[in-house]
């Protein structure tokens, strides 16, 4: 589903690259309406280019065939991606009174900055190790 940045707003109304009624014309029974504020359409656009373009595109050209998963660990482990994860912790009732601590590594709420490292990181990091990705579109970097 393509996702429309506001280009303006004219009278209280946003308008986008397209008229509302045909972007409204798009929508599905089942589907949805997700409204995103400039900092979190930043982040989606960056996370989208992380998963969708550069690790699908280092997997599909990797000759030994590692999946995606793995060049995820990879590509964390070589560029400082690694530095941005968080540890969450999360209690469980042990069925005996006690609780058990189970921590996991995630990457919610890394923000616009450390994003923009990890991914100019990644783009100096393919130049020196003939990883054959595209940079992110520039016009999606003008913010």
């Amino acid at each position: 589903m393509p996702t429309y940045q506001v280009k303006s707003i004219i009278n209280g109304e946003p308008t986008f690259e397209k008229p509302l009624k045909k972007i409204l014309s798009e929508l599905t029974i089942g589907g949805a309406i997700k409204l995103l504020s400039p900092l979190e359409y930043i982040t989606d656009r960056q996370r989208r280019w992380y998963k969708g373009v550069c690790l699908r595109e280092l997997a599909k050209n990797d000759e030994n065939g590692e999946t995606i998963g793995w060049w995820d660990t990879e590509v964390k482990k070589e560029c400082n991606g690694l530095a941005l994860l968080k540890k969450e912790i999360f209690f469980i009732d042990d069925g005996s009174g006690g609780r058990i601590g189970i921590g996991r590594l995630t990457t919610k709420g890394v923000g616009k900055k450390n994003m923009i490292l990890f991914i100019e990181e990644i783009i100096s990091r393919s130049l020196t190790k003939g990883w054959d990705i595209s940079p992110p579109d520039p016009d999606l970097r003008k913010f």
